[in-house]
């Protein structure tokens, strides 16, 4: 390319500089040769903007086919935990529901009162988007609503369950100190702090089966998305 414009612009200067040829003709030349080297200059940036373009939209489509992945391994695992927390309310809602009179009952019967500390072990598949991320990338997808899907799912929805997961398991660590304890079912089950940590992580399992549906839905929309992108 800089050789072409190197030759158009000697041209160029040759024309000027020939004294026998006529104004018209030098002006023709120059007009000629100033065309061909814009032509040139425009063609040769239109190229590279259209390569470039391409090869962005390339590495966009192979993330998204990636991060739908990901998305899928999330919405397996939503849906394990609020299972998960639909177990967690029932049995603490017994637990907390326990008076001296059904303890006696139970043990009347012979029968074992359930004990279980179920802690939410979760991971976020988000390897693809922090490493797309990172290197700049977001703004190669040209879908504003699925960029600002996956901007609020991976920014806000997920850290936001992450710490109301956290807090759901510092609170069943408490739970767990209190049931484990070396006492009788009665004092044992009947320690109105228990009760209060039981009430408090019911709450919070309930929160986070709210949550864990909105993401799902969060989810589901994005994956509707990328397909229409892949369509297209």
């Amino acid at each position: 390319m800089q050789d072409e414009l190197t030759k158009h612009s000697r041209r160029i200067y040759m024309a000027l500089k020939s004294s026998p040829t006529l104004f018209t003709e030098k002006l023709k030349e120059v007009f000629i040769e100033i065309f061909i080297i814009v032509f040139s200059v425009t063609l040769s940036i239109w190229l590279h903007s259209w390569s470039l373009h391409r090869h962005q939209q390339k590495e966009t489509t192979e993330f998204l086919a990636d991060l739908k992945d990901d998305l899928n391994n999330d919405l397996k695992s939503m849906s394990k935990k609020t299972a998960q927390m639909s177990e967690i309310i029932k049995q603490y809602s017994f637990l907390k529901s326990l008076t001296e009179e059904r303890i006696d009952s139970i043990e009347a019967a012979k029968a074992q009162i359930g004990i279980g500390v179920f802690y939410v072990i979760r991971k976020t598949n988000n390897g693809n988007y922090e490493g797309f991320k990172s290197s700049g990338k977001i703004g190669f997808i040209e879908n504003k609503k699925l960029k600002k899907l996956i901007l609020s799912y991976y920014q806000e929805s997920m850290p936001s369950i992450d710490e109301t997961e956290k807090f759901f398991n510092i609170r069943l660590g408490k739970i767990e100190d209190l049931i484990y304890q070396n006492k009788g079912k009665k004092e044992k089950f009947l320690d109105p702090v228990l009760k209060t940590y039981l009430d408090c992580a019911i709450q919070t399992a309930q929160n986070n089966t709210n949550n864990y549906r909105e993401i799902i839905k969060e989810i589901k929309e994005i994956t509707l998305e990328i397909n229409k992108e892949e369509k297209e």
